[in-house]
C-alpha cells in the first residue's frame, strides 16, 4: 500500500475517533505511529508558514477556492458555476489576444487560477 493512501486512512480513522469525542486513534503499528508525526508535522507546517507571512492568507485550499471566485462556503453550486462563469469571462485570454504581452500573461495566470478554484470546488462539491 502506498505511503500515501495508508496517510490517508489514518486521516481518515483520526477524524472518525474525533468526531466520536475521542482525542487520538489507536496504531497498529510503529509504522504507524511514524505516519502520525509525518501528519502532525505537515499540519504544523502552515501554521508555521502562516504566523510567518505578513498578508492573512485562506487556511487550505478550499477556502483559498472560495475566496478566488469571491463566494461564501454557503454558496449554492449554482453560485458557484454563475461566479465561476463570471470571474472567467472577465480575464479569458481570448478578450486580451491583441493586448500587450504582459496583460495577456497577467489575464492567462489569473485565469489559471479561476480554473483551479473551480476544480477544487467541483471536486469538493461533486457536481
Amino acid at each position: 500500500m502506498g505511503i500515501f493512501r495508508r496517510i490517508a486512512q489514518i486521516l481518515q480513522a483520526e477524524l472518525a475517533f474525533r468526531s466520536q469525542g475521542r482525542t487520538s486513534g489507536s496504531f497498529e503499528s510503529p509504522e504507524d505511529e511514524e505516519l502520525r508525526t509525518i501528519i502532525e508535522e505537515l499540519r504544523s507546517e502552515p501554521r508555521r508558514a502562516a504566523r510567518q507571512a505578513s498578508p492573512p492568507r485562506p487556511t487550505g485550499p478550499v477556502e483559498w477556492a472560495y475566496q478566488t471566485l469571491g463566494l461564501e462556503p454557503t454558496a449554492s453550486n449554482e453560485q458557484i458555476k454563475a461566479a465561476y462563469r463570471r470571474a472567467i469571462a472577465q480575464v479569458h485570454p481570448d478578450r486580451f489576444a491583441h493586448a500587450p504581452q504582459q496583460q495577456q500573461r497577467a489575464a492567462a495566470e489569473r485565469a489559471l487560477e479561476i480554473n483551479r478554484a473551480y476544480a477544487i470546488l467541483k471536486a469538493v462539491r461533486n457536481f
